[in-house]
């Protein structure tokens, strides 16, 4: 009798914010922009894309532009359709949801709408174990935004969540991606990434990646593309001078847990003609789960 071997195919998982739609004038409106965030999407061939900053009104028109792909997420100021997504995207030829679930980042996890601790803002999980038709390996996606103000907030999250993933992941592998609004020299991505009493958790795919990191460092440019491109190529501007820009460190993410291999991981900086698809570029990573 001859044994089967289970095929290694890689499941390419992008971390995206795509900048919510609340400025409606100028040169960044959504409209001028989720095409461009379509594209990114499609032509980097992502299996799942964890996104943040996504009001219903977007995620209508990305289910428009992508029929392709399923999607799991609700808003997080009712659990509902108000407020910002952090949904996943889930390319349907290949993957199958088992189960899902969503998660506040407050002293009361199950409730929606919840501020948790000192956040300037609701913040949330959302999760969904996955079965992949190409392998037949089971996997969990968890998806998150992290809050830009409360410091304790940002630690406590980072301690809910291992804490999450730990009842709701119960065997196999877990992938969490987010824009965790702290760069890796913070307590939370300590917290994510340390040994407690249960031994480390989650590595940074950035860090584990059999090929180095593609891309530049940082993962926020504001829609500066003038600033970024000096970032990028100092020779750009071609004016001599120095203009005082240093590589940042990235504040998104994505963490494995640790029977997961990752392959590649790499920051994307395209655009359009110097018009930015988002404030963030989208980070992803190849990985064997």
């Amino acid at each position: 009798m001859s044994n089967t071997v289970k095929p290694e195919i890689e499941l390419r998982f992008m971390s995206y914010n795509i900048k919510n739609d609340y400025d409606r004038e100028g040169e960044n409106t959504w409209n001028s922009r989720r095409d461009l965030v379509a594209g990114i999407v499609r032509f980097h061939r992502a299996d799942l894309v964890g996104m943040q900053e996504v009001l219903h009104s977007q995620l209508t028109d990305l289910e428009e532009r992508l029929p392709e792909y399923g999607w799991i997420g609700a808003g997080r100021e009712d659990g509902k359709q108000d407020g910002e997504y952090a949904c996943i995207f889930y390319l349907k030829k290949r993957l199958e949801p088992l189960e899902h679930g969503h998660f506040w980042l407050s002293e009361e996890p199950e409730k929606p709408g919840q501020l948790g601790w000192d956040a300037a803002c609701t913040r949330m999980v959302t999760w969904c174990r996955f079965k992949d038709t190409y392998t037949g390996e089971e996997f969990t996606h968890l998806n998150t935004h992290f809050d830009h103000v409360g410091v304790e907030a940002v630690k406590q999250s980072a301690h809910l969540i291992k804490s999450r993933i730990r009842s709701i992941v119960q065997s196999g592998a877990a992938v969490l991606t987010g824009d965790f609004n702290v760069t890796s020299d913070s307590k939370a991505y300590r917290v994510l990434c340390g040994e407690d009493e249960g031994g480390a958790l989650l590595r940074d795919a950035a860090v584990s990646a059999d090929y180095r990191h593609f891309g530049p460092a940082f993962t926020f440019q504001g829609f500066d593309s003038r600033e970024t491109a000096a970032r990028l190529f100092p020779a750009y501007l071609n004016s001599g001078e120095k203009h005082g820009l240093e590589f940042e460190s990235a504040i998104d993410f994505i963490f494995v847990t640790g029977g997961v291999q990752v392959r590649n991981f790499g920051v994307i900086t395209d655009h359009r003609q110097g018009k930015m698809p988002s404030d963030h570029f989208p980070v992803v990573a190849d990985l064997l789960v």
